[in-house]
């Protein structure tokens, strides 16, 4: 393996930082266009006879804010959502996992899990073998007690489980935690908790049919929760099948589906959905004992078979987030997609695109339509898509290479694989992996890694900023962002996979294997905004009607300096609203409003644009 290189571009920015650009979407034909979605596999047991030659590795550089720590030829990092991979301590000490796999590109018989440790001053050397004894993939990782750490990832039929007593250093100590009597365990995800991060949560999949395992409790692939109170010595819950989680709402749940949230006190969470479960969040308010399921958006085909064939409908991609902010609200962040099923298949709709938002003050998201709930357009209008493709050139028209060989195949939204991280002033940051305009091979688009601030004090987000828009980065798929939870400082922290192939070698597009390097990056949250003054009113100017008087139409110009809701409403000289336009949510730039006075009499009245929560009042006639 070649040595890793550090390129110091001195020179060159690592983000750059956009006006909010007008949100533009592929042809409604490209947005029907669905490709029939391949089973999804554990991939253990060199079960896959793909054999390609290997592409020569050409090393990136990168810039002063990101460090390679690590490298793989192992590329699927996860099947869905990514997992909790890399923790930052509040010492500034760090640590990074990934699924790790160097050799024999048709087996990989070295995989496992990969690690790399930053001890306040520097990375290690890259690992040039995986960190535990037997074959793995798919690890967990969290801090473990006082000083320790721990990570568990599943082998062919149970889960490795590996701590050390201090972070960094020291041998690591391996256990086997083995799934109900029977029955195997498959993609595990795992956080710590408690005042001394000694209680270890844990929830894995028992092996579905299709990878050669018998449903459980008539699940197929159940869900289940263990919890243990002493870093993982013993369990006193353990196999639990949470109420909520049965086969009165579900056949089975898919790998990957879901995440944990960072705990916060002795309150934890996690999330779980795909394009055909629906979405919930799972939260216990007593370290675990008890839990409270809530609904964030109810699939219309609960208990779907997987053969029959059904309509249309927007979804989520099995790709989401969340965090608990400085005042226990859930803030959830998640890939939206379409899904349909023919009867011999489902599908994946390519170029459906945007990252919704949720919190825990809402209700689950509806509609009259079932079809339509989580329809970007609807979304956004009100006010709860924040993430999407960026129109890099401004030219109102996505500049991509179409078609499904185009694309890599993630079988995700556009844009997806979020990662949310909140710090101690509530201010909240996202970062997630998006087509990018003007980034190609010439043969595929390449995914890069942007990012969104909100701000507590002003309850809007802010500019996109694109996070990998150095030149360095232009050849380059950046994909499976991992962040860290502790967000104190000046900088927001993350790891990601890096690529010089768009796709996967291991799924979906079988590329030939490349070096594929894992990179840590971080961010300045001056990037994203901070410490930038803005003015808490987004209206900057309101223009006097024309013409004025009027007794047909007339037209009200509107400036904003950032993104709001807008909306007109006229008076009458006793206040009443006699004449209203909405706008929904609308971006920053100018903006026209249209009053028909054939609504109204004769007359004075009051016209009051509202963009937020403030507003600018003026006086027009009607003759």
């Amino acid at each position: 393996m070649k040595k890793l290189l550090l390129l110091g571009l001195l020179c060159v920015m690592g983000v750059s930082v956009m006006a909010q650009q007008a949100r533009v979407r592929a042809s409604q034909d490209l947005r029907n266009y669905g490709v029939e979605r391949p089973v999804m596999k554990a991939i253990d047991n060199a079960e896959f006879s793909l054999i390609k030659p290997a592409v020569p590795s050409v090393k990136a550089g990168f810039l002063p804010i990101e460090t390679p720590v690590g490298e793989t030829r192992y590329d699927l990092q996860s099947n869905s959502c990514p997992q909790n991979r890399f923790y930052r301590w509040p010492d500034g000490t760090m640590g990074a996992t990934w699924t790790f796999g160097l050799l024999d590109a048709s087996t990989f018989p070295d995989r496992g899990t990969g690690y790399n440790y930053y001890d306040g001053s520097a990375w290690g050397s890259a690992p040039t073998q995986r960190a535990e004894s037997v074959r793995t993939g798919w690890p967990s990782y969290a801090p473990l007690g006082e000083t320790g750490e721990c990570f568990i990832a599943h082998s062919a039929t149970a889960l490795n489980f590996a701590k050390r007593a201090v972070k960094g250093t020291g041998t690591w100590t391996e256990q086997v935690v083995n799934g109900p009597t029977g029955h195997g365990y498959l993609w595990p995800r795992m956080i710590t908790g408690g005042s001394d991060k000694n209680t270890v949560h844990l929830i894995a999949l028992t092996t579905p049919t299709g990878n050669g395992g018998t449903p459980y409790q008539g699940l197929n692939g159940a869900l289940l929760y263990s919890r243990s109170l002493n870093g993982g010595q013993t369990w006193d819950i353990q196999h639990a099948l949470l109420t909520g989680m049965d086969t009165t709402q579900y056949l089975g749940f898919g790998g990957d589906s879901y995440a944990w949230m960072p705990p916060k006190g002795d309150t934890v969470a996690f999330l779980v959905g795909d394009d055909w479960t629906g979405f919930f969040m799972m939260k216990s308010v007593d370290n675990g004992t008890n839990w409270t399921k809530t609904t964030i958006w109810e699939t219309p085909y609960p208990k779907h078979d997987g053969v029959t064939p059904t309509d249309t409908f927007y979804t989520m991609d099995g790709n989401m987030h969340g965090v608990f902010d400085v005042d226990g609200i859930a803030h959830v962040v998640f890939g939206i997609q379409r899904a349909h099923n023919d009867g011999s298949g489902s599908f994946w709709f390519p170029y459906v695109d945007g990252v919704a938002y949720w919190n825990s003050t809402m209700g689950p998201f509806t509609s009259a339509n079932f079809k339509y709930t989580l329809d970007p357009d609807s979304l956004f209008s009100n006010g709860n898509l924040i993430a999407w493709f960026q129109d890099v050139n401004g030219n109102d028209t996505m500049d991509l290479i179409f078609g499904t060989d185009g694309l890599g195949k993630y079988y995700c939204s556009l844009s997806s694989m979020p990662q949310l991280t909140v710090d101690p002033n509530g201010d909240m940051y996202l970062v997630y992996s998006s087509l990018t305009e003007g980034k190609s091979n010439d043969l595929q688009n390449y995914r890069h890694l942007w990012g969104r601030a909100w701000f507590k004090n002003t309850q809007e987000w802010g500019e996109f900023v694109h996070l990998t828009g150095s030149i360095v980065h232009n050849f380059r798929e950046c994909v499976f962002p991992s962040i860290a939870s502790n967000s104190a400082g000046t900088a927001v922290h993350y790891i990601y996979q890096s690529d010089g192939q768009p796709g996967l070698h291991v799924r979906g597009d079988e590329d030939p294997p490349t070096d594929n390097t894992i990179v840590y990056a971080a961010a300045p949250k001056a990037d994203f905004g901070v410490g930038i003054a803005k003015p808490s009113n987004p209206i900057s100017f309101v223009s006097q009607n024309f013409p004025n008087p009027f007794s047909g139409m007339t037209e009200v110009t509107i400036s904003l300096d950032r993104r709001s809701t807008l909306s007109l409403d006229v008076y009458n000289l006793v206040g009443q609203k006699v004449y209203g336009v909405d706008k929904g949510n609308v971006s920053a730039g100018f903006h026209g409003i249209t009053i028909d006075g054939s609504k109204l009499g004769s007359g004075i009245y009051f016209y009051t644009v509202t963009a937020g929560n403030h507003s600018v009042t003026k006086k027009m006639i009607v003759q």
